[in-house]
């Protein structure tokens, strides 16, 4: 399989989950709302189970930032300098983010040892779930910055949005 086809199932099986996710949300959280209204009683799992998925969809919402290129960033130099210092820039940008998500990580395995055993109180679903969403999106986004500047720098494809842009006047 080439890393074409994989980053695209990737992509379309973390939109997937994603749908899925925000429509169990909506879903749970609508139907408590009605119960405790219209019947004065609800569902005691429902917003817990919520905050779950809110936090498994924003990791991985962040890790389809990271394919397309999405994520805020200040490119006021780079895109007016020349396109090797473009990808020096770049490489050294992965890098350093690359060196923050593998403390990021580190961080999470000293937290998922710290929980262990500690489960929500309405669902017995363990804490460690929100942990495992932050390790899948540091190890993922890594996977694939790495992949995006390596291939960057040696072919010019897969570069962010403001690389090889210098057709483009400066706005004041």
């Amino acid at each position: 399989m080439s890393m074409t086809t994989f980053f695209g199932f990737l992509n379309k099986s973390i939109r997937l989950a994603i749908a899925v996710a925000l429509i169990l949300m909506v879903g749970f959280v609508f139907a408590n709302v009605v119960l405790r209204y219209a019947f004065n009683s609800g569902l005691t799992w429902s917003s817990e189970v919520a905050r779950y998925l809110f936090v498994w969809v924003v990791f991985l919402g962040s890790i389809l930032a990271v394919v397309e290129h999405s994520h805020l960033g200040v490119d006021i130099l780079a895109r007016h300098v020349p396109g090797w210092l473009q990808k020096s820039f770049f490489l050294l940008a992965t890098a350093l983010t690359v060196a923050v998500m593998t403390l990021v990580v580190k961080g999470l395995l000293v937290l998922i040892e710290l929980n262990v055993g500690i489960t929500g109180p309405a669902t017995d679903i363990p804490i460690n779930n929100y942990y495992y969403a932050g390790m899948v999106a540091a190890v993922l986004m890594s996977v694939v910055m790495a992949y995006q500047a390596i291939s960057f720098v040696l072919t010019g494809r897969n570069g962010p949005t403001w690389a090889n842009d210098h057709d483009v006047e400066p706005r004041l």
